[in-house]
């Protein structure tokens, strides 16, 4: 599957993927249209005004389809992905009385590690990261689960800002062994084609929606700028791997 967004409203992917939207974090953007206006971007725009959010908790602003298990590619061409106060994200997520969710999440400065109050923009900053997987996890305690914290990185190894006004590409590489032969699976996490994390245990083996936006958490600061910020997502692909490869 490529979704290119160039056909304004509802994404009309093959196989038969069921797309959705929320808007708990900018109401105004209220159809499809506004979040896919068909000049071949999404749009995932956001307010600074927690008072209108419609979620009071941890709210979203999000696109999404389902359903895609292991055994695929996951990849997102982004720019704006990295901004104060939310997470920008392409994550999978399914939940019956456990949950499934593997994350690449995006955010200038991580408020939980250190060192805090890093500088974020280019050419002397750098954007902090999470790499996150949960397999038939408790809703309770989120056991098991495997989470890195870390700043993004190039493929010398150096820390770099995401704040660039550059469509990066953010991919997942999720496999799952069956079979018994000791391995549980693997997801190699990639942006820009830099391994940044990977991830052998715990790696979920069904189906999950994959959602691409951004959520206010508890960790990813103030909401410190006036006026509105968008993330534009120039494509979305899915591909299958063979797992001998990897």
């Amino acid at each position: 599957m490529l979704e290119e967004f160039d056909k304004p409203g509802k994404p009309t992917s093959d196989k038969g993927f069921e797309w959705s939207f929320v808007n708990d974090i900018n109401p105004n953007q209220q159809n499809w249209e506004d979040f896919v206006p068909g000049d071949g971007y999404a749009h995932i725009t956001i307010d600074s005004d927690v008072e209108n959010d419609t979620d009071e908790t941890f709210p979203f602003q999000t696109i999404a389809f389902k359903h895609i298990g292991p055994g695929h590619r996951l990849e997102m061409s982004a720019k704006g992905i990295a901004v104060p106060g939310v997470g920008g994200f392409i994550f999978t997520y399914n939940e019956d009385t456990t949950f499934d969710e593997i994350d690449i999440e995006i955010v200038p400065i991580d408020t939980q590690t250190s060192p805090e109050g890093h500088p974020i923009d280019p050419p002397n900053g750098w954007t902090d990261a999470r790499f996150n997987s949960w397999s038939n996890s408790s809703v309770i305690d989120y056991k098991p689960e495997a989470s890195f914290k870390k700043p993004v990185v190039d493929n010398k190894g150096r820390k770099i800002s995401l704040r660039d006004d550059k469509f990066h590409t953010y991919t997942i590489d999720w496999l799952h062994f069956p079979g018994g032969d000791g391995r549980d699976g693997r997801i190699d996490f990639y942006i820009d084609n830099v391994l940044q994390q990977t991830i052998t245990f715990p790696v979920p083996d069904g189906p999950s929606s994959v959602i691409m936006g951004f959520r206010q958490m508890s960790w990813t600061g103030a909401l410190d700028w006036p006026g509105t910020q968008t993330m534009l997502i120039d494509w979305v692909k899915i591909e299958t791997i063979d797992p001998n490869n990897k």
